[in-house]
């Protein structure tokens, strides 16, 4: 696990989420489309767009990764967007450990929670490691949604 900082990282960052946008366009769920709106222009601005971005690998080879940025309106608060692990690498646990290190850099930075939003029906999985790291439900933070799309916030203490 690390920040995806030089311009090779930030290769193998896009291609992770090339191969989560892929998903996403592949799911029965409507819904899903809604967060791959302007996804073309955030993969080129990475570096603009988020705060971090966290890059797991396992000998060498590009396996999960998750953006967080701070939102702006809610004070001492950041998001977590487009966690994602390769289908080859799932069972590992990396998407908790990437998850504990989105939670280590957010407390890092001072901020006193994490939100989230999530297409439940699209990513069960996620869903339920978000509810076992002790993520809870939440009333909408941003109106960019539709009905399917669901709000957690791990508050930091």
């Amino acid at each position: 696990m690390r920040e995806a900082v030089g311009d090779e990282d930030l290769a193998l960052v896009r291609s992770l989420m090339e191969s989560y946008r892929a998903f996403l366009s592949g799911s029965p769920s409507g819904s899903a489309n809604m967060c791959l709106s302007g996804f073309r222009e955030e993969l080129d601005a990475l570096r603009g767009k988020y705060s971090a971005l966290l890059l797991a690998t396992v000998d060498g080879v590009a396996a999960g990764c998750v953006a967080l940025r701070r939102l702006s309106g809610i004070e001492g608060a950041c998001e977590m967007k487009r966690l994602w692990v390769d289908s080859d690498f799932r069972g590992m646990g990396l998407g908790r450990r990437l998850v504990e290190d989105a939670v280590q850099w957010a407390r890092r930075e001072g901020m006193r929670a994490i939100h989230l939003d999530t297409i439940s029906a699209v990513m069960p999985e996620a869903n339920r490691l978000y509810a076992a790291m002790g993520f809870v439900r939440v009333e909408p933070y941003h109106r960019d949604c539709t009905e399917d799309v669901e709000f957690f916030r791990l508050d930091l203490g």
